[in-house]
């Protein structure tokens, strides 16, 4: 390779690489290179290497240092960490804030030229790492201090990751022993201090030594001055890093493990990065092994999909007749306890009405019987009226005993006409009984021949209803189970995607199948756990706070935010807190409804006209990510899937699912309907170009079609070129549509009437003006398959000119297929 140059962004680099500072010269590296301008095939790269360090503005300051007379063949670049380069900058003064950022951005300069510089020269221009090992141990405690503070900030954290993703980064120090150095210098000054004591007795023993002893003294009290000053320093860095342990004690385990987990799978992924590049051929087959099980995963998840949905309607079927002859069986039940009761009365009435005719027959019989008695009486009496009229006759007696007679006898007329009186009304009375008995013995019959209808009637159609009731709960059970077991596939399927993804985590196919996902479910949330942090459960105020990791929402991912979810007095809403460096937010836009001393806030509630208000600021996105996350947390709880911290562990959560599916179902309710997705497409290829005499058609393939929620992974139209005359190209046009694969449906409005020994088809007509057959072909459609075939046709007339050919030829130019399709919209 011949002589090397040596650069670095100072000298404090060349000395520790034991280079000599008088063969030092100041030299700069272009920020920004022109590819097309250096040409790394010269074979005069002495030239090519004196340019590069010779850059004119814009460009960043070097030292460079070569032995030799000759022209340099390469470079040998060297670079240190972000820390390292702190410290070694500022060895010896102590830096302003803005001189940190100087540097820092002086180093990250630096630092992209030389990656740029490598990629344009090759082997020719090499970077040499300088580990902080080389450095003093005193300056490699600082340098991992240095790193600890570089990490709590979000840019200069940016500068860490890009220097450790660039090359494995020196980590045998840590931050424990920047703290254990810092502990070791304030043990040192007690030390000092102690000596100082022992030297202050001395002085005022040894007046002979008084001046030695007192520049000692100054000396060591100026060290002193220094030495506090960094233990100062050491001291206020490790009270905000015991501030800071102390606020992460909780999850500092867990971070520690899981990031030495990252580190060391980290530091065996770059190691296997060499051999990574040899088997590129097997991960590629691997690859398409994957593509292959995806799209057999997405066919079957289809099919289970329409077989759910299939099942869902005819749940919804059952579940209305369920509904339907719940009612009418509530209805009878309700007319069969009415019947009931009134039955009942009837028969507190006919039991009345017997007491009535039982007491009218115990009155009728002392009558017939008083009756009786004065017949029998009467008739004694007119025995006696009459045997003393015939002695009256026979028998001449005295004047007085003929009077007497004669009183006793009108007696007996008086009594005789009282009697008869009475057994006139006697006989009026038992007449009207009889009447009044007859009267309620046919309106009793006449009632309980209406209620034996009734109720023979219901007696009648109830079994039907019951039998129907129970046929439609045993369907309703069978398609629950059947929902059940789809459930489970479903998930199946979708551990089987998470395997894949985890596999080939860059395959477009999952992309899409995670798309699919998205618009059969646009409101599913996943996540990986879920931990109650905080809670309440006083007499006014019920309350939960969950926090999430790693949650997924089509697209999006998060790697945790919290939400706190409230029941005031029966209330429910979702309280959300205002989004800052610390506090993730997952919705798209923050609402402010209130603010505390700690930060603003949003209660979002679909019972209160404040929570409405809030909740209508929100796109129907936020709406259904809302939705997802109280339904994600409903499912953790019901499953007992959530963890507890030590605030959380005896907090009552049992009444918390319920209320739950409650806010749910509210939030359902409100939610807007999402904006419908533009048509849109991955590919147009040829399939097949014919050309005939006065007819062309050309059959196009559009490749991965995303319309209506619909997706379409290969979607063939037929456009075709009718009445071509001479060199003149038509504007008669004609569309034809085929089942595509899989069975799958391209309009809604399919099957159509037509088809040949090819299947079914639909074809379209479309002149200039159209006639009524070809108008009412049009009109039979469905409004959606209109907008759809128009959409279709603009975008497609839009992005005719990426037509990939196949290497197929077409006879006509794209701009008259251009055109004639273009005309076809206005038909639509």
């Amino acid at each position: 390779m011949g002589q090397k140059l040596s650069i670095a962004p100072n000298e404090f680099l060349f000395s520790y690489m034991g280079l000599k500072a008088e063969n030092v010269k100041q030299g700069a590296l272009a920020l920004n290179l022109d590819w097309a301008e250096e040409s790394t095939e010269s074979a005069n790269y002495g030239a090519v290497i004196n340019k590069v360090v010779s850059a004119e503005a814009p460009h960043t300051s070097i030292v460079m240092c070569q032995e030799g007379e000759e022209a340099a063949q390469s470079v040998d670049a060297l670079l240190i960490s972000p820390q390292d380069f702190i410290v070694t900058s500022f060895a010896n003064t102590l830096p302003a804030k803005a001189d940190v950022k100087e540097a820092l951005k002086s180093w990250n300069n630096y630092f992209k030229a030389l990656q740029q510089h490598r990629y344009l020269l090759g082997e020719h221009f090499t970077i040499q790492l300088l580990p902080t090992s080389s450095l003093s141990k005193e300056q490699q405690a600082l340098s991992n201090a240095v790193r600890c503070a570089m990490q709590s900030d979000e840019e200069t954290k940016d500068l860490l990751r890009q220097f450790e993703g660039f090359c494995a980064s020196d980590k045998s120090q840590s931050w424990v022993d920047a703290v254990c150095y810092g502990l070791s210098q304030y043990k040192s000054i007690e030390s000092t201090k102690t000596e100082c004591e022992k030297a202050n007795e001395a002085l005022k023993t040894t007046n002979s030594e008084k001046e030695t002893a007192q520049k000692e003294l100054t000396q060591k009290i100026e060290k002193i001055a220094q030495l506090a000053q960094q233990v100062e320093n050491l001291q206020n860095e490790l009270e905000s890093t015991g501030k800071e342990v102390s606020n992460t004690k909780n999850a500092l385990s867990e971070i520690e493990t899981k990031y030495k987990d990252v580190s060391r799978e980290l530091a065996t992924k770059k190691e296997e990065s060499a051999a990574l590049a040899s088997e590129n051929n097997e991960l590629k087959s691997e690859s398409e092994l994957l593509l292959l099980q995806t799209q057999q995963l997405q066919e079957e998840l289809e099919s289970v999909f329409a077989e759910a949905n299939s099942k869902k309607a005819a749940v919804t079927e059952l579940d209305e007749k369920y509904k339907d002859a719940t009612n009418k069986l509530t209805q009878v039940s309700a007319e069969k306890q009415k019947l009931a009761n009134e039955k009942a009365e009837q028969t507190k009435e006919n039991e009345l009405l017997s007491l009535q005719i039982q007491q009218l027959q115990e009155e009728l019989e002392a009558t017939f019987l008083a009756l009786s008695n004065l017949k029998t009486d009467y008739e004694r009496i007119e025995q006696d009226n009459k045997k003393l009229k015939e002695k009256a006759k026979t028998e001449e007696v005295a004047s007085a005993q003929n009077k007497v007679v004669a009183k006793k006898i009108t007696e007996l007329e008086e009594e005789k006409a009282l009697l008869i009186l009475q057994i006139s009304q006697l006989q009026e009375e038992l007449e009207s009984t009889f009447a009044r008995f007859d009267k309620s013995k046919k309106a009793k019959e006449a009632l309980i021949q209406n209620l034996e209808t009734k109720l023979a009637q219901v007696e009648k159609h109830s079994p039907e209803l019951q039998r129907e009731l129970q046929n439609a709960m045993s369907e309703q059970e069978l398609l629950q189970l059947q929902i059940k077991q789809l459930q489970e596939e479903l998930e199946f399927y979708f551990s089987e995607y998470q395997k894949l993804k985890v596999a080939s985590p860059d395959n477009k196919a999952l992309a899409e199948f995670k798309s699919k996902v998205e618009e059969r479910f646009p409101h599913l949330v996943l996540s990986e756990s879920v931990t109650l942090t905080g809670g309440a459960n006083q007499k006014d105020l019920q309350r939960i706070t969950a926090r999430f990791t790693q949650v997924e929402h089509g697209d999006k991912h998060w790697n945790a935010f919290s939400i706190i979810v409230n029941d005031r007095k029966g209330v429910l809403d979702i309280e959300l807190h205002a989004p800052d460096k610390k506090r993730i937010y997952p919705l798209s836009k923050f609402v402010k409804t209130g603010s505390n001393k700690v930060c603003d806030f949003s209660l979002l509630s679909p019972f209160t006209d404040a929570g409405k208000k809030a909740l209508a600021e929100l796109s129907a996105e936020d709406h259904l990510l809302l939705i997802g996350i109280v339904e994600e947390l409903q499912t953790k709880l019901q499953q007992s899937d959530v963890q507890r911290t030590d605030a959380t562990a005896n907090l009552d959560i049992a009444p918390w699912p319920e209320k739950l599916l409650k806010l749910s179902t509210a939030l359902k309710k409100l939610t807007p309907s999402p904006a419908p997705k533009p048509l849109n497409f991955k590919k147009l290829s040829l399939k097949q170009n014919m050309v005939g005499a006065t007819n062309e058609h050309v059959l196009i393939c559009i490749e991965n079609l995303q319309a209506n929620g619909i997706s379409y992974p290969a979607f063939d139209i037929k456009v075709g070129a009718k009445q071509i005359k001479d060199k003149v190209f038509t504007e008669y046009g004609s569309l034809e549509f085929r089942e595509l694969a899989n069975n799958q449906a391209p309009l809604a409005s399919w099957p159509p009437a037509t088809e040949d020994k090819w299947g079914l088809k639909l074809v379209l007509d479309l002149p200039a003006q159209l006639n009524e057959q070809q108008q009412n072909a049009i009109d039979s459609l469905k409004e959606e398959d209109k907008l759809f075939i128009k959409e279709l046709l603009t975008k497609l007339a839009d992005r005719l000119h990426t037509l990939d050919r196949k290497k197929l030829k077409i006879n006509q130019p794209l701009e008259n297929w251009q055109k004639l399709i273009s005309g076809m919209v206005a038909k639509f």
